[in-house]
């Protein structure tokens, strides 16, 4: 499990062993200063101010006792530093970096719990021979719906332990079912959850055959059997808000899944309205005409899922659901705090530099979140990355050599505890705080 002498035995190896190997693989020139020392100052420089330019990373090589100027920095953002910091994030991913079981009873009635998505950052059309984007034709205002050149980055992550299994990265115009997260196996009796763009009947059942529990929002339009008679399912759902059904269900016109269990709940009017909604706009957004089934089917939560109800209440089922939504604010954070998507640079490679050094920054900043406050599940986890951001320098100064890495590691972890714990609302219950309430509600 993650311990101090861990994380900083592992930001050794990746900064000062890997770095200088995968540069020279990279075909890389040492220039005026070591590969270990180019990797801190891009890496640690974008980490601390994301929006920094060639002049504020060369004042951050300070901290490295390092005296650069403009110039030393801006003749490294080449394709093949781009192609070195590439490797470096895909080694950095490779790193199992874990914490212990975090106290919530609900996660740790399964291996682990595991939640899934990608985002995309649109990027420059002239690097579309490197990250294909999807194309599509401008939009009435004049701006492209869908960009040229894009870059996919997929994750899982174990809301358990919190390892993060990726970033992964892919062209934008591949769907996320291509990531090669697909040919990573899950440990037998985890919770894997999804949103609907993770919807085929050959995954779910795959997953069932491996042990595996799965949790997602039902499809509309898969077709449902009940004792081998197709269910008319908006004639058996309930009709006052709030009420409930529970079925047990086989799934898909060839029954490729079985005996699975089919949750309802009539959700509020002003849910349901916020929902259809959502709906016409994303059918404005995408050309599309409005899908009947979908507009009716939104005065309604379904869920799908494989769990037993002597492992997973109705209840809890819909807490973990929500769940979901924290690796929406872990993409939230990484593009808000981290500042992926932006950058102040016209130069394609110059650009890709910035997107790897920063995924990478990414990264550690999780490493160092699992170790500093992971055993707190209601920590918060933009205030974590404001600490670590200003923390930065002081990590800087261990990896230099100024003192110690270990203290200035712990000294991190000190800065972080205590000060980012969300506290329990009366209403809005956040997450942590609603699959513990979920959990003391099986309990009575």
């Amino acid at each position: 499990m993650t311990s101090i002498p861990q994380v900083s035995q592992t930001l050794t190896r990746l900064f000062e062993q890997d770095a200088g190997e995968l540069a020279r693989q990279a075909g890389l020139r040492q220039r005026t200063m070591s590969f270990t020392q180019l990797a801190y100052v891009l890496v640690l420089g974008w980490w601390q101010q994301p929006q920094a330019g060639p002049s504020a990373l060369a004042r951050f090589a300070g901290s490295l006792d390092l005296r650069l100027d403009k110039q030393a920095i801006d003749c490294h953002f080449t394709r093949r530093t781009a192609e070195w910091l590439l490797a470096l994030l895909r080694r950095a991913v490779e790193m199992v970096v874990c914490a212990n079981a975090v106290n919530l009873p609900l996660l740790q009635r399964f291996s682990a719990v595991l939640i899934e998505d990608g985002s995309t950052i649109s990027l420059p059309s002239v690097l579309q021979s490197v990250w294909g984007g999807c194309g599509g034709r401008p939009s009435k205002e004049g701006k492209d719906p869908k960009t040229q050149a894009a870059l996919k980055i997929t994750v899982r992550w174990d809301l358990l332990k919190g390892r993060l299994h990726g970033p992964y990265l892919q062209e934008g115009r591949r769907h996320e079912l291509a990531s090669v997260l697909r040919e990573q196996v899950m440990a037998p009796g985890s919770l894997w959850i999804a949103d609907l763009g993770y919807w085929t009947l050959k995954w779910l059942r795959s997953l069932s055959q491996q042990g595996v529990f799965f949790l997602m929002r039902y499809k509309a339009g898969i077709v449902l059997w009940v004792d081998n008679a197709r269910l008319d399912l908006l004639a058996v759902l309930p009709t006052i808000e709030g009420e409930r059904l529970e079925l047990r269900v086989d799934v898909g016109a060839n029954k490729l899944l079985k005996g699975v269990r089919l949750l309802a709940e009539r959700v509020p009017a002003e849910v349901a309205t916020q929902r259809q909604a959502r709906i016409r706009q994303y059918a404005r957004d995408h050309g599309k005409p409005v899908n009947a089934l979908l507009l009716e089917l939104a005065n309604w939560t379904l869920v799908v899922t494989n769990a037993p109800d002597d492992l997973l209440t109705f209840e809890q089922a819909l807490a973990l659901l929500r769940a979901r939504w924290q690796i929406e604010l872990l993409f939230k954070l990484w593009k808000e705090h981290g500042v992926l998507d932006d950058w102040n640079a016209s130069s394609p490679w110059r650009i890709l530099c910035e997107v790897y050094a920063k995924l990478l920054a990414m990264v550690v900043q999780h490493w160092f979140m699992l170790l500093s406050c992971w055993d707190d599940p209601h920590h918060s986890l933009s205030g974590v990355a404001e600490v670590l951001r200003e923390q930065v320098p002081l990590l800087a100064h261990g990896l230099a050599g100024h003192l110690r890495l270990g203290r200035a590691v712990r000294l991190i972890v000190q800065s972080v505890r205590g000060g980012c714990c969300i506290p329990r609302r009366s209403t809005r219950l956040s997450t942590s705080y609603r699959l513990l309430s979920a959990w003391e509600s099986g309990l009575t």
